[in-house]
This record gives structure tokens, C-alpha cells and sequence, in this order.
């Protein structure tokens, strides 16, 4: 996956409500990039299955979406902290953290989940 696809499910996680959805202005505005470019992470998203349109062109995070974010954030905590370890500014952590493990092939992800469901927290 893509980081910026990554970053439009989290944004849609967040933005969405119960009832109303995330709408795409607001994701836009969230992730600071163009609604055009909101209206091209949609697609592939649906397409994809990681979300599901609502009313008013609301949008709604499936299951699998859900599935998908706690996948690349327990990758990214694992790589958080193999970063922190090799001396990487924390201002830049997060960020690269979350670009790596998009970068990085599904048996390498899973094997840094794994690493990090037994590592022990670094705060």
C-alpha cells in the first residue's frame, strides 16, 4: 500500500462520525492535498475494499480498512522503534516509520508485527 493510501484510511477513520461518514472536502483538508486527489484515493480504497460510500458522498471505513490500519501501525510501532534505537530525530520517527513500512514487502510487515506484539514498549 501506498503511504498516502494509508494516510487517507487514518484520515478516514478519524473524520468519519456514526451517522454522517468522513466527507471528501474535509479529508482533503486533513491530509492537505486536493480533492481531486481525495476523489483518486476513494476509488482505489473502494475498490479495494478498505472503505464504503455513504449518503452525501460520505465515506465509512470497512472492517478490512480497519483490519489494514492496525496491520501498518503495529509494523510502524515496531519500526518506531528500531529508528529510535539507530539514533534517527524523533521529529522524524513517525513519519519515516509509517513510509518504511509501506515500502517493505507483507512477509517483512508481518515479521515487524510479530517483533512488535513481543517487544517491550520504549516509554
Amino acid at each position: 500500500m501506498h503511504h498516502s493510501h494509508l494516510e487517507y484510511l487514518i484520515a478516514v477513520q478519524k473524520l468519519q462520525g456514526e451517522e454522517m461518514g468522513a466527507q471528501g472536502a474535509k479529508i482533503a483538508e486533513e491530509m492537505g492535498v486536493t480533492a481531486q486527489y481525495i476523489m483518486k484515493l476513494t476509488k482505489t480504497a473502494e475498490q479495494k475494499g478498505y472503505i464504503r460510500r455513504g449518503k452525501a458522498r460520505s465515506v465509512y471505513i470497512t472492517e478490512q480498512g480497519k483490519a489494514a490500519i492496525r496491520e501498518y501501525l503495529l509494523a510502524a510501532q515496531a519500526m518506531e522503534r528500531l529508528l529510535v534505537l539507530g539514533g534517527v530525530p524523533e521529529q522524524e520517527i513517525e513519519n519515516d516509520a509509517l513510509r518504511s513500512v509501506c515500502a517493505v514487502k507483507s512477509t517483512t510487515r508481518e515479521a515487524l508485527v510479530r517483533s512488535g506484539k513481543q517487544a517491550v514498549p520504549l516509554n
